[in-house]
């Protein structure tokens, strides 16, 4: 199955290196239009379309080359990848939509909203949040179906959101892919392969990216790699059994930074809706912060929490995954809170 994995990861790298690389050359451009943008020239965008045609390069190679993956998987678990990938399409074509003719915010949160529940719907509602001590909180279809769906619109809202440094966001989601195929290694290769040619398109992508931004990802990327997250998270929970207080730790550097921001500006009675340049990392850049450092210092985060949640859900006491989740809330509360009182100390905690 190794052998099989690795062929699947080359050809999603190679092809998304490729495709992105034609981007830069011939790709739609994102103008510079508003303050908070951290580019001051037009630049390719839209390179969502090179990492999404690597994925499924990669996936089209492991089918026609790894027997493993064709006999080794049964037809309820090719259905839920199948189903997988056509969500995530779905929301690259909102984003690429969107970065070619921007779409009114009511009707992008309709779609978005749609989308979100019927991929949560498809992959598999989590109806069941194991506290431990033979302790569980049963939750029924119709909450387990919000919660699930407000997992994936969260999560692939925060992509985006994060998405405003050099690889950061796509690095992250990268990162964070790798850790859900660790939780899933060796005995579901589908989900293995699913996510393990997901971070190879976008290292293919993060080529031209990082760190000198020839090309974005737009929001046909951050949309894709957020799906993509969102959606083999539930596949994992679905499928391996794991706590659904696992995923939230894989992703929690992405997740604190956006859900923090949004709290602040809530208690500071700013609207949620209007672009921002809030977020810890746009202050560690405004601080004098290289794009390439913030990026590797998120990246780290997310190397550390995806360690602990695969050690957590290597542990026979479901208690321990909400516990470490709750730890980890904490201290990015204290954080966050002594980041932007240093920040409003020199004047730069927001533009």
């Amino acid at each position: 199955m190794l052998f099989d994995l690795i062929v699947g990861v080359v050809t999603a790298l190679a092809v998304s290196c490729l495709v992105c690389g034609a981007q830069v050359g011939a790709g739609p451009l994102d103008m510079p239009t508003v303050a908070r943008k951290a580019h001051r020239s037009p630049t390719p965008t839209s390179g969502g379309v090179g990492i999404a045609l690597g994925f499924a390069a990669g996936i089209i190679a492991i089918t026609l080359f790894s027997s493993a993956w064709r006999y080794g998987i049964n037809a309820e678990g090719a259905a839920l990848l199948s189903t997988c990938a056509a969500f995530c399409f779905g929301f690259l074509g909102l984003g690429f939509v969107d970065d070619a003719h921007p779409l009114g915010a009511r009707l992008k949160f309709f779609i978005f909203a749609l989308l979100s529940v019927g991929a949560a719907f498809s992959m598999g509602v989590v109806e069941k949040l194991p506290l431990g001590w033979d302790a569980s909180i049963y939750l029924g279809l119709g909450v387990g179906l919000v919660g699930s769906a407000l997992w994936v619109f969260t999560l692939v809202n925060s992509v985006n959101f994060m998405d405003g440094a050099n690889g950061l966001a796509m690095g992250s989601v990268a990162i964070g892919l790798l850790s859900l195929a660790a939780l899933a290694w060796p005995l579901h290769p589908g989900l293995v392969g699913l996510a393990l040619c997901g971070a190879a398109g976008l290292a293919g992508f993060l080529v031209w990216n990082f760190p000198h931004g020839r090309l974005f990802a737009g929001d046909s990327g951050a949309l894709f790699a957020g799906a993509l997250g969102a959606l083999a998270a539930l596949l994992v929970i679905r499928r391996t059994g794991v706590s659904p207080f696992v995923p939230p730790i894989v992703f929690f550097p992405l997740l604190a930074d956006v859900l923090l921001t949004l709290a602040s500006r809530a208690r500071r009675r700013r609207s949620l809706l209007e672009g921002h340049s809030e977020h810890l990392y746009q202050i560690a850049v405004r601080a004098g912060w290289s794009h390439g450092r913030v990026a590797i210092a998120y990246w780290a985060a997310m190397g550390v929490c995806g360690g602990i949640a695969v050690i957590v859900a290597r542990s026979d006491e479901p208690a321990f995954a909400w516990i470490s989740l709750g730890a980890l809330a904490l201290g990015s509360v204290l954080l966050s809170r002594a980041v932007r009182r240093w920040a409003r100390q020199r004047g730069i905690e927001e533009i």
